[in-house]
């Protein structure tokens, strides 16, 4: 089972403290990535069984293969707006090729369910 979760939104924790030096701390931490007091919402958009995710496989092109063709190896490949521009024209009709038609900001993880 493929399980595919989409970034919904983003969370800044912007609780102040006594402490200018913390607050201080706390700024650079979320302005340098995913540091104290950022968070990332995702939420499961969709569920495919293998048998339907190695059909898109067989029927894409060289780059869907690679993108999205080594789930098993890495066990979550993320998906961003260039990538889904590149894998759409190449997918067969599947619900995940509509949920890459409305992938406009944020992105898409693709993890294989090994249970």
């Amino acid at each position: 089972m493929i399980k595919v979760y989409r970034l919904v939104k983003r969370h800044i924790d912007d609780a102040k403290s006594d402490s200018s030096e913390l607050n201080q701390i706390k700024i650079f931490s979320t302005c340098i990535g995913h540091g104290v007091g950022k968070i990332d919402f995702s939420e499961e958009v969709l569920e495919i069984e293998d048998s339907e995710y190695e059909k898109i496989l067989e029927s894409g092109d060289e780059y869907l293969k690679f993108k999205i063709g080594n789930l098993s190896k890495y066990s979550e490949i993320e998906i961003f707006p260039e990538h889904a521009t590149k894998l759409l024209p190449k997918m067969i009709e599947c619900p995940l090729k509509e949920i890459l038609k409305d992938l406009k900001e944020g992105y898409l993880v693709l993890q294989k369910d090994f249970t």
